[in-house]
């Protein structure tokens, strides 16, 4: 497959795993820890362009299924960046 389509809708193709899902581009982002969350987003969506990051403020929560292109940043009260943004 050469790309995601933008998400929504959620898409996986036959892929159950990370690797398989990047497409060899970045999957994780640890470094985005305790950062603005909109300037996070912005990150995300630029070093991977297979992915939307979608900020999650307090008391919101993301549906369970496993896209391949989508991210979740979570952020806190202040939209500081409270979990490493991961595909899924």
């Amino acid at each position: 497959m050469s790309g995601w389509p933008r998400y929504p809708p959620c898409a996986s193709g036959t892929c159950t795993d990370l690797v398989c899902c990047a497409h060899g581009h970045k999957l994780r982002w640890p470094e985005l820890l305790g950062k603005n969350g909109a300037a996070a987003k912005a990150t995300i969506e630029k070093e991977n362009p297979e992915v939307t990051a979608e900020i999650l403020t307090p008391g919101r929560v993301g549906p369970p299924n496993f896209c391949c292109n989508r991210v979740f940043v979570i952020v806190d009260t202040h939209g500081n960046v409270t979990n490493i943004p991961t595909i899924g």
